[in-house]
């Protein structure tokens, strides 16, 4: 089982950022956003209490079970799996056909 801090969740749905949440915990917005990546493995209590204060939670609200929300980036041109690139690459190939059948026709 996997236990992680789901801070950001939080405060979303507090309609916070991470520099309010700043602002109202005492805590740098460096270590909001340390929190919120997954970086930090552990709070300690006072933490927490400061956090639930400044998002009215319960302490047992920081934290959730399962995988921790990945950040999803997308550089040009990389596929995300290569089951993406299979179709992609087939997708392309469809194409081209389609496109000299056309020019296929105009010929004619």
């Amino acid at each position: 089982m996997i236990v992680f801090i789901a801070l950001k969740k939080l405060r979303e749905a507090a309609g916070l950022s991470q520099n309010d949440l700043a602002r109202k915990t005492g805590y740098s917005p460096q270590f909001i956003q340390k929190i919120e990546q997954n970086k930090v493995k552990s709070l300690t209590l006072e933490a927490a209490a400061r956090f639930c204060e400044a998002l009215d939670c319960k302490p047992g609200d920081l934290l959730e079970e399962g995988e921790p929300p990945k950040k999803l980036t997308i550089d040009k041109g990389v596929a995300l799996n290569p089951h993406s690139a299979k179709e992609s690459s087939r997708s392309k190939k469809r194409n081209s056909d389609e496109t000299s059948e056309v020019d296929l026709l105009k010929a004619a």
